[in-house]
């Protein structure tokens, strides 16, 4: 499954074909991710508010019809408090979204739909633990995994701003897939949040 969802996150980076090469769009995006994750066993955790900031780009295959990939760093993580300790670990991510876009045939004003994998490289995992009255950081990254896999779907609005210029903003779910925990086999961990994300784009 792992492998399945890198080499289709490969494959549609790659894919610019000449004749499509007239249809292409570049921006910039920046934004919240609310993050958290889902423990199994159960276990209450409460999310931790990031930044996400990166490139992406459109391959138009037609005009209702988009290829998305992007470049972009992530900020997720979780907060959990045990016997009047919080526990605040702060994972972050360089992301690799390859996304299906399906828009609206509209003009000025274009509404779309968006889904598809993603794959993120850990770049730090810190935790802070604190009582209320002592904090202390530690690396936290040998706990858990290096690749993260998982879904990302939702929707936006493309705004035409001018002949080769457009505003967008874009509010989207992340589905964890894969188990990011590695201190115990019976336990499992998977990244999840809820973003919203803007910027600008360029039609070249």
């Amino acid at each position: 499954m792992k492998k399945a969802l890198l080499y289709f996150v490969l494959a549609c980076i790659f894919y610019t074909g000449n004749a499509f090469s007239q249809s292409i769009s570049l921006g910039l995006e920046g934004g919240v991710n609310i993050a958290n994750v889902s423990i199994t066993p159960d276990q209450t955790s409460n999310a931790r508010t990031g930044v996400i900031v990166g490139g992406i780009v459109d391959i138009n295959l037609s005009p209702t019809i988009a290829i998305s990939p992007a470049l972009r760093f992530n900020m997720k993580g979780f907060k959990t408090t045990v016997n009047g300790v919080t526990y605040t670990d702060k994972l972050n991510y360089i992301e690799i979204p390859a996304l299906l876009k399906v828009k609206f045939p509209l003009t000025e004003v274009k509404p779309y739909l968006i889904g598809g994998p993603v794959v993120g490289f850990q770049i730090s995992a810190n935790e802070e633990q604190s009582n209320g009255t002592n904090s202390q950081t530690v690396d936290a990254s040998s706990a858990y995994e290096s690749i993260d896999f998982g879904l990302l779907f939702g929707g936006g609005i493309d705004f035409k701003v001018g002949a080769k210029t457009i505003l967008f903003i874009q509010p989207a779910y992340y589905l964890g897939l894969s188990n990011i925990w590695k201190q115990s086999t019976a336990v499992t961990v998977k990244n999840n949040g809820f973003q919203i994300t803007g910027g600008v784009k360029f039609n070249l």
